[in-house]
């Protein structure tokens, strides 16, 4: 690998690992129907709910004791250019990786993602937060994608970067969160 190359690699890796301070962002791709703006607010009880509109975009922020999530929905999405960005994506990594079985059936689920979801969660995801994603994802299913990583519904990686955190709640704290 030439020098500048891995100069570049190096520093994008290094980029990619630091999460903004305060915050965790993770898009929710659903594979059905996605929730009428009723719903969400129903499905976040008892959060405190505020539905506005910036730039054509519905931004939804939902308020618990410990976080803030803010949806964004952007009925402008292109999914043919996400989609084709997130096989690309999964084509960077080696194809020992690529042919895992996981892996392989997450990359043929991109044909039935009908839309995507940016939320970003702030001090942090918290199990109340991850619960509310896996409520919104209903009965259809879909999976998460945050820092560079693609995560199923119990927020366990799929696949993505190694310094990434295997879960996006550790389980322990979860349980810990609900009790």
């Amino acid at each position: 690998m030439s020098f500048l190359k891995s100069f570049v690699t190096r520093h994008i890796h290094a980029a990619a690992a630091t999460q903004p301070t305060g915050q965790e962002a993770v898009a929710v791709f659903f594979y059905g129907p996605t929730p009428e703006i009723a719903r969400i607010s129903s499905l976040a009880a008892p959060a405190d709910c505020d539905i506005t509109d910036v730039d054509g975009k519905t931004r939804i922020t939902l308020r618990w004791a410990s976080a803030e999530t803010v949806i964004t929905i952007d009925p402008t999405w292109d999914r043919q250019t996400q989609m084709q960005g997130m096989r690309g994506w999964t084509e960077r990594f080696p194809k020992h990786v690529r042919e895992l079985e996981g892996v392989r059936a997450l990359v043929t689920s991109f044909d039935t993602v009908t839309a995507c979801y940016g939320t970003i969660s702030k001090p942090a995801l918290t199990a109340e937060g991850l619960k509310f994603l896996l409520q919104l994802t209903g009965d259809a299913g879909g999976f998460f994608f945050s820092r560079n990583s693609f995560y199923d519904l119990d927020g366990l990686r799929i696949t993505g970067f190694d310094e990434d955190p295997v879960w996006l709640i550790e389980p322990d704290s979860a349980e810990t969160n609900q009790a």
